[in-house]
Parts: C-alpha cells; sequence; structure tokens
C-alpha cells in the first residue's frame, strides 16, 4: 500500500556505526552526510529539520535501525521502513551498477519519492518486550541442543575426561535454569488484549503457546494485516508462479527473512494434518494430486 508523501525525503542507509543520510536542503540542492549511530547524534541531526517539510525512508536492517526509526517517531516526524531487497531491485530498475553507501541512500530517497512507502507504525512496549524474550528464549535453546550434541559426542571418545564431562553437564543445567526463568517471565507482558488474541489463535488446533506467542510478537498482534494473503506473504508462505508463452511453472514460495516462524508453523502442520480437519482434508485432496508429503 502506498500513500502520497508532500514532504522532501531523507533516505537513510544503516551501518552498525553510521548511518548516511541523503536530502535536498532548502535550496533544493542534494545534500549527503554521515551521523553516527547514536542517540545524541542522531537527536542532533534531527534537530535541523522541520516535521512539517521532512520525512524519512529508512532502510530495514533489524536492531541497527531500529534507532533511527523511534528516535524521528518520537520527534514527530513521519517514517518508513523499506526492505534492503527493494532498493536492490530499483537500483537494477534504473540501471545503477555502483554500490556505495552514499549511493544507496540517494537510491533510499528516489525510492521514497516515487513510491511514497506507508508510514511505520510502531509495536506498543508488551510486544516489544516479549518480541525480544521470546529471541533470549530461541537463543538459550540453541545453545542448549548444541551444547547437548557436543556432550553426546563426546561421550563415546575412549578416553573421556571427566572435567570436561562435568563442564558440560554444568553448562546444560545453567542453560535449563535460564530458560526456566525466561519462561516465568513471559506470562507478565501479556495484557488483557493480547490474552484475548492468543486464545482465538490456541483454538486453532495445532498451535501451541509457545507458537502463538512467537505468531504474536512477530506481527504486534495482527493489527498491520488487513488479509490472511498479506500475512502468508509476509511469512513467505505464498506460492509463486511463473508465466511466459506456453510456459508456466511454479518455482516455489516467495521466501522472506522469517524463516523461525515458517519452521514453527512447519512443525505445527504435523499436528494439524491429523487433528485438524480442514487442514486434514487439504492435505490428502494435495497428496491426491501428486504434491510431495512435505
Amino acid at each position: 500500500m502506498m500513500t502520497k508523501l508532500s514532504k522532501k525525503v531523507i533516505g537513510v542507509d544503516v551501518g552498525a556505526k553510521f548511518l548516511t543520510v541523503s536530502f535536498n536542503d532548502n535550496n533544493n540542492q542534494d545534500q549527503m552526510q554521515n551521523i553516527e549511530n547514536s542517540q545524541r547524534s542522531i537527536l542532533s541531526f534531527l534537530k535541523k529539520f522541520s516535521t512539517d517539510d521532512y520525512c524519512f525512508v529508512i532502510e530495514a536492517t533489524g536492531n541497527y535501525s531500529s534507532r533511527i526509526l523511534h528516535l524521528s517517531l518520537s520527534q514527530g516526524f513521519t517514517s518508513s521502513l523499506i526492505n534492503c531487497m527493494s532498493v536492490k531491485h530499483f537500483a537494477r530498475m534504473k540501471n545503477i551498477i555502483t554500490k556505495t553507501d552514499f549511493e544507496d541512500a540517494r537510491l533510499i530517497r528516489h525510492y521514497g519519492e516515487l513510491f511514497s512507502p506507508e508510514c511505520y507504525q510502531p509495536k506498543n512496549i508488551e510486544i516489544e518486550h516479549l518480541d525480544q524474550e521470546l529471541k533470549l528464549l530461541n537463543d538459550l535453546e540453541e545453545e542448549k541442543r548444541r551444547y547437548s550434541v557436543k556432550l553426546k559426542a563426546l561421550r563415546f571418545h575412549p578416553h573421556l575426561n571427566p572435567n570436561t564431562e562435568k563442564h558440560y553437564e554444568k553448562r546444560l543445567k545453567q542453560l535449563e535454569k535460564e530458560i526456566r526463568e525466561v519462561e516465568l517471565r513471559l506470562p507478565a507482558l501479556q495484557n488483557e488484549e493480547f490474552k484475548e488474541v492468543k486464545d482465538l489463535i490456541q483454538s486453532v488446533s495445532g498451535i501451541g503457546e509457545k507458537t502463538t506467542l512467537q505468531l504474536m510478537a512477530a506481527t504486534s498482534g495482527f493489527k498491520n494485516f488487513d488479509s490472511a494473503k498479506s500475512l502468508v506473504k509476509y511469512f513467505g508462505l505464498a506460492p509463486r508462479i511463473y508465466q511466459s508463452g506456453r510456459k508456466s511453472y511454479s518455482p516455489g514460495k516467495c521466501r522472506t527473512s522469517k524463516t523461525h516462524i515458517r519452521s514453527l508453523l512447519y512443525v505445527c502442520s504435523w499436528t494439524a494434518i491429523k487433528h485438524n480437519v480442514p487442514c486434514k482434508e487439504l492435505y490428502l485432496r494435495l497428496l491426491g494430486k501428486g504434491k510431495p508429503k512435505k
């Protein structure tokens, strides 16, 4: 969806240490600037512009872009996030082969001027905190799996060092303790509105507590989606179709960065094809057409 912007665009290419910005000044002259990706430097930069005259279009790079995004919103600016792949394809469309931070910032500004991306709607604090806790929980569980595999392999060694084995066992116990602590904190981050939506999601056969929380955190409680199709595309589960002349085939799904969510939903599908009647009927119908089981 696109909205008409009547303001000048400030394009922001994001890096871990520095932000490269591109904008037109009051004399309509093309300006480029590097600023430090710190709260003090960003706030100092924002004071130079009027919220009535300028808006921000920012490259989406996860945590690195969150500071400029939220600070600009807090100061009253209209700010938008765009996917880095959109910028890449836009550069191809314009036949640009140069790849520098300054060129990227200019491209982002031109993209914003041409397409007027929708204003970013920030997540509420509960969702932000829940998202961070879930990422921590995923990291701890992944580390636990990694240590478990290493310990299992180590115990096949004919000359096992008991001190090494003890260290691995101690680390696994510590990880289990930390996982339990995070799990106990999760209910405190859920308000009444959150719990209502969570109960609706869990009413779907095949979706449990953990998957529900991951879905809520990834979608801001599903507030930013007006259709099932947009949600499916966001998760990278929508099938693509390639058709040219007499040639027509599906090259697979439109993969996005939501790999973890796709993995969770895939596991949920195992239960759904056994206990969720509509899903089971769809699964059997697809098998009857010769589709692979996965």
